[in-house]
């Protein structure tokens, strides 16, 4: 992956010339925003890292070149606090590109639901969902209602939008008032290192490292009031009665903040329902650990009510791990028939949950499935697509 020095939201003197001229048979000089990889592990950094890794290794072949845009930390706020985030998507990180001196890239790629007050180069936008202006809890504070109200006026002047799945780009459109001429579907896709795990080292893995003997159900899709956590545990409580002795439920990960209205707290529910020996809170995990916990599980379950792009039961399917499904937004795409799509209430979860934990047959042909399907998904399709959004953005009108 190359790396300069620059930043997203160009605001440069109009004699700066462009990098390259495309037109001439030149690389397209892209850049992109790399903020989300100086920050911690997100869904956007996932996005970021997998996407910029596929351009980078067929640049030659999509006829691009890639710059890496990044805040210089030694001049700048903090990455990740809330100052930072505000100060860099509406105008600081334009004054940091004014230091670096650099020839503008042909167009700017922002991978979230951001874009400079002003750009004298195309912006391409990529925006995962609308979580923030659908559910309430996610902009309760006034600083956020501002930034949000500011970045939704702001990406309405990309050249081009890319949503993950139908369902984010309906919702673009719909809540945003992106047209949905501008918008370009293009489904993301799990890490090259998620596989099967045939040799047995991810059970053992798991058994050394969280003492898990036996069968388990896995989720790591987050703590977020959306995610409902609190209503998978009362369907895998509701579960027990028809389940295995064995049969544990694993949930990785942990809260972002202590607020209850975002992170409503998970060991409550866990008390009250006496479920404390079934259910495993492991924390945060590292990268090795995660993809064990995957390999291991014997299916993945989410309940969640809104997903821009269901990714983690993607990645599960990837290890051929069959998934259990909300059929609530993007989900249902991702999924499709090589899993479990079902109302997020209690009795119905249970009865998936006892289905695919009971029923040798039908977890065997989802696993098959899955793996069939997630083939589907990669990175170099979606670099290929994203590379063709480029070159419509590049030759489009202002909107």
């Amino acid at each position: 992956m190359c790396v300069g020095d620059g930043v997203a939201g160009f605001i440069l003197r109009p004699d700066m010339r462009r990098d390259n001229d495309h037109r001439a048979g030149k690389p397209l000089v892209i850049g992109i925003d790399g903020n989300f990889l100086s920050m911690p592990h997100s869904g956007i950094g996932t996005y970021l890292r997998g996407l910029a890794d596929a351009l980078e290794r067929d640049a030659d072949a999509l006829g691009i070149r890639l710059r890496m845009i990044s805040p210089d930390e030694g001049r700048f706020l903090h990455p990740g606090s809330k100052a930072h985030r505000f100060a860099w998507d509406a105008a600081g990180a334009s004054a940091a590109t004014l230091r670096s001196g650099r020839p503008l890239p042909d167009l700017l790629h922002l991978p979230q639901m951001t874009a400079p007050v002003w750009s004298p180069v195309p912006v391409v936008a990529t925006i995962h969902d609308v979580i923030p202006f659908v559910l309430d809890d996610y902009r309760a504070s006034r600083a956020m209602r501002a930034y949000l109200g500011l970045m939704s006026r702001t990406v309405r002047k990309a050249r081009r939008v890319i949503a993950p799945s139908e369902s984010a780009a309906s919702d673009v459109s719909r809540v945003l008032g992106v047209p949905a001429a501008r918008i370009r579907v293009i489904p993301e896709a799990p890490g090259g290192d998620l596989m099967p795990s045939m040799d047995g080292s991810a059970v053992a893995k798991v058994r050394q490292r969280w003492g898990i003997e036996g069968t388990y159900l896995f989720n790591i899709g987050g703590f977020d009031r959306r995610k409902n956590l609190p209503l998978l545990v009362e369907a895998f409580a509701a579960a027990l009665p028809f389940l295995p002795d064995n049969v544990r439920l694993v949930i990785a990960g942990s809260a972002h903040t202590d607020n209850p209205r975002v992170f409503p707290p998970l060991e409550p529910v866990i008390r009250r329902l006496g479920v404390g020996n079934r259910v495993l809170l492991t924390g945060r995990v590292t990268d090795d650990e995660r993809r064990a916990l995957y390999q291991a599980a014997h299916g993945y379950i989410t309940p969640s009510m809104y997903e821009g792009f269901g990714l983690t039961p993607l990645e599960a399917m990837a290890c051929g791990v069959p998934a259990i499904v909300a059929n609530r937004t993007s989900l249902p795409e991702v999924v499709g028939d090589a899993g479990l799509i079902v109302e997020p209430e209690v009795d119905v979860l249970a009865e998936a949950m006892v289905s695919l934990l009971t029923d040798d047959d039908l977890h065997d042909r989802l696993s098959v499935a899955s793996l069939d399907r997630v083939a589907t998904f990669t990175w170099e399709a979606a670099a290929r697509a994203t590379v063709d959004v480029y070159r419509e953005a590049v030759g489009a009108k202002s909107p």
